[in-house]
């Protein structure tokens, strides 16, 4: 299964996260992916046609090959692409020490890792034996590589060997813990004392410092220290210990390397080179940024100011990147991986507060977690730790979810964090929560937040029954390793997701005595990626199964498996309020306040930006809510609303809106998550307003259905249903159906007064993605929303 592959970064929680403005425009995703496609199309038209190469360099037989092959690769170049089979046929021409020296060994070991690595694992482990005997034994450069096996080495070489042995056991190859060990220490050798790394090794650190070193130093010590060091989590016989110290060394000195870069961040030069290595730098960077898991490196973020300049400085006639140092060659192959690796999705963020152990008492949980997700969706992703004081909303909205553990909870009991916590639940986000053991002041304190998010009523922790679509969602779990789960339902799903600590069963240890059970967190952070020649027992391995498989399962509800790379996420997702004189001239449409909580608040907003772009519509999307009592109704010739339980109108309300609505108006309403209770209530409150007139199906070839008022033809929609089978994961399926609505007309007339949906609409619109929703897809629930709106401006 799983092996911790990444970090200890506990202190991290001292590093400064200002959190300020980026100065990066927010990102177009298509002109990142047009931008990709440019440099791989120049890629290939560089590639030999002959022989399938790339070789610049007579010395490096077949790196600059590599390199290009892993570059299309993580664009999403096919491994079946011809471009990359000529390539990858030209490296399987020089097996071993005919590949040259360190760098061309090192990727070609990768590239074979990464590409095809069943095809290619006998010359993956021929690769990593020489690797390894290459590694120096010799005074200040033990543990580094040079160019050539002998007694000397640079930071450099010594990088691509550690990425080339990273990769190799990420494929299956297992790598000697000596190498690891070996390598850990040269990289904190030979770290300078003000945070640097330099190109050469040196009695007192390494000389020539500059950016891309101290990247590669980073990001080295994070690789090498994930790998050889304990976590946070040990295993003793049969018993999982958590929370165990751990050796804080590359921690401290992590740190000390982003201070460094922080301080003298930049995307347009190589700190302290200039412009030579621009593009080998940037590639050190993105590493720096998603291995440390920091979405800004001190108040600079990374990803978005790295992909404006990289698309700044592409070649507007060949598409390729130049300058000084590399090969064009190279600089392209940098930065596309830069581009790449960098927009890789968010799957989720673990929130910093209090002190340095209050949050990160097992460091890498939530890299091992993501790593097991990775392998079981077949999808790179990443994830982030955000300081939530200093963090603002928009920065939280960049996670589809944030997951909070600690010791105490008492320092998230603050004004700022409440409001921060519930706008982010508010725009759809997801709170995963973990108590761990042994510790009754964060229960007792994540309920207290919890209450002052949600002041309102019907918004308490309740347990979850069996029939909750999160038991089911991925991972059938072991029934005797379930364990107690609460959430909070709100908008169109469970939003928060809480698990307490909780006490094993008698007799579920080798003592056969009462004990606490693992937390979560503690067995992601003893899961292993590979399992080496020190296997668990078979009842640790039963409960690291089950830990992995439950937070798979709170993920893949959470997400419903639809992750958003980087670049498509909006910078701001907040809006600020715009002022009357903004108002003017721009469509409302407001949502009817009846009484009852609003379950997809942003239903209507997404919908007029898609209406926007769409129809060159001008509307305002601030957030509105107007009651059925309101005098001011006739402003709007459309009122939209939605449930998910039952309602009942007061005389008051009942009166104003079936005013509103005989006067020229039209109510657009849909049940959300097609919640029977609502749509009986609705059908009955109709009934009551217009007891004369027929609440009728619409016909397929009403004007509804129609482009005449500017919209669609809809024959047929796409209906998502979640279906599970025993023994199996929940997944939506999408089916074709014809569109179904219901309406009110007045006698001799041909305009709606009410358009009803029983299926869900709102929560399409929300983009909730939640499983258990059945309804409309959301490409269908905007069209046939735009419909409905598009008919109600028509006859207004």
């Amino acid at each position: 299964m799983f092996r911790r592959i990444f970090i200890f970064l506990a202190f991290l929680a001292f590093y400064p996260a200002a959190l300020g403005p980026s100065s990066a425009q927010d990102l177009s995703p298509q002109q990142v992916r047009q931008s990709m496609q440019r440099g791989i199309d120049y890629l290939k038209r560089r590639q030999d046609i002959n022989n399938g190469n790339w070789d610049i360099y007579s010395t490096e037989r077949c790196g600059q090959t590599a390199l290009a092959v892993i570059a299309m690769h993580s664009c999403g170049v096919k491994a079946n692409d011809p471009s990359i089979q000529a390539g990858m046929k030209y490296l399987r021409l020089f097996p071993g020490t005919n590949s040259g020296r360190i760098y061309s060994l090192s990727l070609q070991t990768m590239a074979f890792s990464l590409i095809e690595p069943k095809k290619d694992f006998q010359l993956i482990k021929d690769n990593v034996r020489l690797i390894e005997r290459y590694q120096c034994q010799k005074n200040e450069h033990k543990g580094g590589w040079h160019y050539t096996p002998d007694n000397s080495s640079d930071l450099s070489c010594s990088q691509f060997a550690i990425l080339a042995l990273y990769e190799a056991e990420r494929a299956g190859v297992t790598i000697s813990p000596q190498t690891w060990s070996t390598a850990l220490r040269f990289w904190q050798n030979t770290q300078n004392r003000d945070g640097s790394w330099g190109y050469t090794p040196s009695a007192q650190g390494s000389s020539g410092s500059r950016g891309s070193m101290t990247g590669a130093g980073i990001a080295s010590l994070v690789i090498t220290d994930g790998i050889a060091q304990k976590g946070g989590a040990d295993i003793k016989g049969r018993t999982i210990i958590c929370h165990t110290r751990t050796d804080e060394k590359s921690a401290r000195q992590i740190h000390s390397g982003l201070d460094w870069l922080a301080e003298r961040f930049s995307v347009a030069a190589n700190p302290n080179a200039g412009d030579a290595y621009l593009y080998y730098y940037l590639y050190a960077l993105e590493r720096v940024g998603r291995m440390t898991n920091q979405r800004f490196i001190g108040n600079h973020d990374w990803y978005r100011e790295g992909t404006a300049k990289i698309l700044q400085l592409q070649d507007p006639i060949d598409g390729g990147w130049h300058g000084r140092g590399c090969p064009d060659e190279s600089n392209t192959a940098f930065a596309l991986l830069f581009l790449s690796k960098g927009r890789r999705p968010v799957l989720m963020s673990k929130l910093e507060f209090g002190a340095r152990d209050s949050w990160n008492m097992h460091p890498n949980d939530v890299n091992n977690m993501t790593l097991f997700a990775e392998t079981q969706w077949k999808t790179e992703m990443t994830w982030q730790s955000i300081n939530l004081e200093h963090a603002a909303a928009d920065h939280l909205l960049q996670s589809p979810v944030l997951y909070l553990s600690g010791k105490s909870a008492e320092d998230l009991l603050t004004d700022g964090n409440v409001e921060k916590l519930r706008t982010y639940l508010d725009h759809g986000g997801f709170l995963l929560a973990e108590a761990q053991p042994n510790d009754a002041t964060f229960d007792s304190g994540f309920r207290e937040l919890m209450s002052r998010v949600f002041p309102e009523p019907g918004y308490e922790l309740r347990l979850l029954d069996r029939n909750h679509p999160i038991w089911n969602a991925e991972i059938a779990v072991d029934p005797e390793q379930i364990r107690r789960i609460e959430g909070i339902p709100f908008g169109c799903r469970t939003s928060v997701v809480y698990v307490p600590a909780e006490k094993m069963t008698k007799g579920a240890d080798a003592a056969g005595t009462d004990k606490n059970k693992p937390s979560l967190s503690c067995l992601w952070e003893a899961a292993k990626l590979f399992e080496r020649e020190n296997k668990y027992p078979e009842e640790v391995r039963k409960q690291i199964d089950a830990g992995l498989g439950t937070g798979l399962n709170i993920l893949a509800y959470a997400t419903n498996r639809q992750l958003k790379h980087k670049d498509e996420i909006a910078e701001r997702i907040v809006k600020d309020k715009r002022n009357e004189s903004q108002r003017r001239g721009r469509i409302f449409i407001p949502y009817l306040d009846y009484g009852s909580s609003n379950p997809a608040p942003h239903a209507v907003n997404n919908l007029l930006t898609y209406m926007e772009s769409e129809f060159q519509m001008t509307a305002d999307k601030e957030h509105l809510n107007v009651s059925p009592e309101d005098e001011d109704l006739a402003d709007y010739p459309v009122l939209f609303m939605h449930g998910k339980e039952a309602f009942c109108l007061s005389e008051k309300q009942r009166k104003g809106l079936k005013k509103h609505l005989e006067n020229g108006g039209l109510l657009f309403a849909d049940a959300v998550c097609s919640s029977k209770g609502f749509a009986d209530s609705f059908a009955d409150e109709m009934k009551v307003l217009f007891p004369d007139l027929i609440f009728d199906k619409i016909l397929l070839n009403d004007p509804v259905f129609m482009p005449d008022s500017g919209g669609f033809k809809l024959d047929f929609l796409d209906m998502r249903t979640a279906e599970q089978t025993p023994g199996q994961k929940t997944v939506s399926k999408v089916r074709q159906t014809q569109p179904v609505l219901y309406g009110i007309k007045l006698p001799n007339s041909d305009r709606w007064l009410v358009i009803f949906s029983p299926y869900d609409v709102s929560c399409a619109l929300e983009k909730a993605g939640s499983m258990e929703c059945q309804g409309y897809t959301q490409e269908s629930a905007l069209k046939l929303a735009s419909n409905v709106i598009l008919y109600a401006l028509d006859h207004w």
